[in-house]
């Protein structure tokens, strides 16, 4: 029980951090070429372009992160946990930038 509500619990905080990393990176890529952001686009945002990137690189991430607890010295692990969460990160931006285009093709989050 211990070991699932740490998996749980890295989870979750992973899964916060990618959701306000991908928000953060579409408004700011993004949100200067329309003249307003509201509080409605920001949650369209979330919905349609964050929660489909976070997810399975949340889990990803957190796969990975319990393989490594094996490695014994603390910096040789906090440094691979960097290396990979940036690897990671890399990766599902690039689909993410896929995604981005391919959808904002479809549809506008800033307009009405």
């Amino acid at each position: 029980m211990k070991n699932t509500s740490k998996f749980l619990s890295k989870l979750l905080i992973v899964f916060a951090l990618l959701v306000l990393f991908v928000t953060f990176y579409f408004l700011f890529f993004f949100a200067p070429s329309f003249e307003a952001v509201t509080l409605r686009s920001i949650f369209k945002i979330i919905t349609q372009f964050a929660l489909v990137i976070s997810i399975p690189a949340s889990v990803l991430f957190v796969l990975v992160d319990s393989l490594m607890e094996k490695i014994e010295t603390k910096w040789i692990l906090y440094l691979v946990r960097v290396v990979v969460f940036l690897g990671l990160m890399y990766v599902v931006s690039l689909f993410f930038s896929l995604y981005l285009i391919s959808s904002s093709l479809l549809e506008n989050p800033f307009k009405e």
